[in-house]
């Protein structure tokens, strides 16, 4: 038996459409699969096809059955227990909503070695995405019963994300966690398939930025159950420890559910990409000798002089607008941050008549903090600006959150969160701040970029990441000229230390008199305020 390895593009994956019958409808998906679609390829037909493969290329292949819904294939047990009989090694990607004690039994029985099952969310939100009443917590069942039978090398989850379901993914993530998946494979949603329809679902740029940070979250933990990235696309150093390459047609191909010899299923099914056929042609000849569309792909003509050319080469195969020649996600479209002059035209015109103006006691050209109106109004209101300060308000503070754009730090909410032992010129700061504003920043994470209402986060006014904490607003309602405390600097230099970055703003409620203090000197930052 040759399981060696050889030539210059060794096939480790082949896919194979064993059926596009679906019992589900899911709005997300890269193909049109319907229950009323035909089976084309007979098993003796798939099993020839792999004869073959095992004489030519070797049985290293790992066979990844798909569809459709490979379950909806009466035979498939069948055909692949044979598969398992020639030396191969396969799994499958099923919905998960026919797993039934029977059919783990037949998994087993037929040697199956993976289960990618997909889950989309939690449970109203999966079962409207995939039209199917119900599945969510059969799934959920179901994989419990897989995991206790204990046969598969892999149990893997896969999640596409979407603006329905990007902000469930971390309650979905604790969900799983007791069932000791081996790991949940992520990606978003792409303008491919039945997902074209359905364009109001593919992720905003805030989105996108959001759900890479979760994933690189879920990833530090310890223990966690490991989050892998799909193949698309290339993200940059949004995603940790991760290299990008599109595998299309270099170790990659399938078998299409009409015997067609194609590269990623995902792929437009264009007639000239089409490399063969199982029926009249050796799969592995067309292997050994084919697939030069690809191996030698040419870099689109949008991407030529792109400082990410050589890590992305114009990123996955299966997004390319081939009538433009031009990928359909570009890192740089999506992730690039408009210019503080940028953001500052925008919330011009989301408040007419709107002015500012800046306090700022020493040069300091590392960073400019800027307070949007609405933070503003809160922070006049809880801190008693301009009128006389109430003596229950002394030495309070609010956690500033909001984004980077540029050296500029736009603060948009503020949080109270007031320290301990509190006196007219003293308080005690302790860890439990600094969990107060971590858990309002992810609550409001969770809540904005869900809502119709992004007026102030649309394309034009994209921050260059999701809303983070930036730092505190303190007051010190006793000093008449506004200077950091040696327990403030302390507290400055400790927080800078653990967020990388921090502002640190001091408020002088009767006096009207406002500081802004960032990086480790510690100087004044330029303020930009509302003249309100």
């Amino acid at each position: 038996m040759e399981t060696e390895k050889t030539g210059s593009y060794p096939l480790y994956t082949l896919l194979i459409e064993v059926t596009q019958k679906c019992n589900a409808a899911c709005d997300q998906c890269g193909s049109r699969c319907d229950i009323r679609s035909e089976e084309l390829l007979s098993k003796e037909q798939i099993l020839a096809a792999l004869r073959d493969i095992k004489e030519n290329i070797g049985t290293y292949t790992m066979l990844n059955i798909t569809g459709g819904e490979p379950l909806l294939r009466r035979d498939l047990f069948e055909m692949m227990r044979e598969a398992s009989d020639m030396g191969f090694e396969w799994g499958m990607v099923t919905n998960g909503s026919l797993i039934t004690d029977d059919v783990i039994e037949s998994m087993r029985s037929a040697g199956m070695k993976t289960a990618t099952v997909s889950l989309d969310g939690l449970q109203e939100t999966h079962d409207s995405l995939r039209h199917l009443p119900g599945s969510w917590k059969h799934i959920l069942e179901a994989l419990k019963k897989l995991k206790k039978a204990a046969f598969l090398d892999h149990l893997q989850v896969t999640f596409t994300a979407n603006r329905r379901n990007v902000y469930e993914f971390e309650a979905l993530y604790r969900i799983l966690g007791p069932i000791g998946l081996d790991s949940i494979r992520v990606s978003f949603m792409d303008p491919i398939g039945r997902a074209l329809d359905n364009a109001d679902l593919l992720l905003t740029r805030e989105e996108i930025l959001y759900f890479t940070g979760v994933v690189n979250a879920c990833n530090r933990r310890e223990h966690g159950t490991k989050v892998i990235w799909g193949c698309p696309h290339y993200l940059g150093t949004l995603l940790e420890n991760r290299r990008f390459s599109c595998f299309a047609g270099k170790y990659t191909a399938s078998i299409l559910v009409n015997g067609d010899i194609f590269v990623c299923p995902n792929v437009e099914r264009r007639p000239e990409f089409v490399q063969g056929n199982i029926l009249n042609d050796s799969f592995s000849e067309v292997w050994k000798n084919g697939f030069g569309v690809f191996r030698q792909r040419k870099l689109p003509e949008k991407c030529a002089g792109c400082k990410y050319e050589k890590q992305c080469a114009g990123d996955s195969v299966h997004t390319m607008d081939f009538e433009k020649n031009e990928p359909k996600f570009c890192f740089l479209d999506h992730m690039e941050a408009p210019s503080p002059a940028a953001y500052k035209e925008n919330l011009f015109r989301q408040y007419p008549g709107l002015s500012f103006y800046e306090i700022s006691a020493e040069e300091n050209d590392a960073v400019e903090v800027l307070i949007e109106p609405e933070a503003w109004q809160d922070i006049a209101r809880y801190f008693h600006i301009g009128k006389k300060h109430p003596q229950s308000m002394y030495e309070q503070q609010m956690a500033l959150i909001g984004f980077y754009i540029g050296n500029t730090a736009a603060i948009r909410y503020v949080v109270p969160c007031d320290g301990a032992l509190r006196a007219e010129d003293n308080a005690v700061f302790t860890g439990r701040i600094t969990k107060k504003a971590e858990k309002e920043l992810q609550i409001i994470n969770a809540n904005y970029y869900k809502s119709d209402d992004r007026s102030l986060c649309g394309s034009e006014l994209s921050a260059s990441e999701p809303m983070r904490f930036l730092g505190f607003i303190h007051s010190h309602p006793t000093q008449s000229e506004l200077q950091y405390s040696t327990g403030d600097e302390a507290i400055h230099e400790r927080m800078l230390k653990k967020y990388g970055a921090y502002i640190g703003i001091l408020v002088n409620p009767a006096e009207g008199a406002v500081g802004a203090y960032s990086g480790k000197d510690l100087r004044q930052a330029k303020l930009i305020v509302p003249d309100m």
